[in-house]
């Protein structure tokens, strides 16, 4: 019995390692596909954009449906809404796991995503992330840049964790995503994302995957205008706190809702 274990855990990281040097091979190869088209005149700057930003999405819907194929995860999506929205729009989400950009890129073909200073230096996502129109997190005019793409009409995602939800499950949201909201009047689209059991947490090892794989479950809610929850007569320090503080609630109400649905009921 110890011995099957032992070989499925092998098997486990093995297949692991396998999704992600497929993720980070693919990534680098479309980096360099998009730069070689890069000086061609016929190809318009956001014509090329549109395209990686398509590549991207399905490149992220293989990588999931392989770790699928693996057994290393199973997932849902029910994210009507967050397609029939206008555009323009905060797409906001809770961040309980590794690879839950990966998901919400897999659902949506044209999203502007922050990213991290070592992502938009890496040799494997460097190229694909510029070309993509992304917004390097450490950039100084971080909300300019993120207000004009709204303005043009680009949806934009934001974890307001700005990390991993750590491992006490507490929902504590940073004011970026409300300044940005406020900033530009912008709507925000919340994606509640399950993930049971947990994992690929904050401090997890990328193997670290439990048996059958965690499920993972997608939701869009209702698009939110920040009418419907501040007071937008109120100077702008004040709405920023006020919808932080509306969001980390409504996030709470969220989860403990979906909590409460997984609980089984005692015969």
């Amino acid at each position: 019995m110890m011995q099957l274990t032992r070989l499925r855990k092998v098997w486990q990281i093995s297949s692991a390692a396998f999704c992600y040097f497929l993720f980070g091979l693919g990534a680098l190869i479309v980096g360099i596909f998009f730069r070689l088209l890069s000086p061609l005149p016929f190809i318009p700057a956001a014509k090329r954009q549109h395209m990686i930003r398509w590549s991207v999405h399905k490149g992220c819907l293989t990588f999931i449906r392989i770790m699928r194929f693996f057994g290393l995860i199973r997932y849902t999506f029910d994210v009507d809404s967050m397609k029939q929205a206008r555009t323009g729009h905060i797409v906001i989400a809770n961040h309980p796991s590794l690879i839950d950009v990966v998901l919400l890129l897999a659902v949506n073909e044209q999203m502007c995503c922050f990213v991290k200073s070592a992502v938009w230096e890496s040799i494997f996502t460097g190229a694909v992330v510029r070309q993509a129109g992304y917004i390097p997190n450490n950039a100084e005019q971080v909300l300019p840049m993120a207000a004009a793409k709204l303005e043009a009409g680009e949806n934009i995602l934001i974890f307001p964790e700005g990390t991993r939800t750590k491992e006490d499950s507490v929902i504590r949201f940073k004011r970026g995503a409300a300044n940005m909201a406020v900033a530009v009047n912008a709507a925000i689209m919340p994606i509640v994302i399950e993930c049971h059991p947990r994992a690929l947490k904050k401090g997890d090892k990328w193997y670290d995957i439990p048996p059958g794989g965690p499920k993972f479950k997608l939701t869009s809610k209702n698009l939110i205008t920040l009418e419907d929850c501040i007071d937008t007569s109120l100077p702008r320090p004040k709405q920023y706190r006020q919808l932080t503080s509306y969001l980390e609630s409504y996030y709470e109400r969220q989860l403990i809702a979906v909590s409460d649905t997984n609980i089984p009921s005692e015969k």
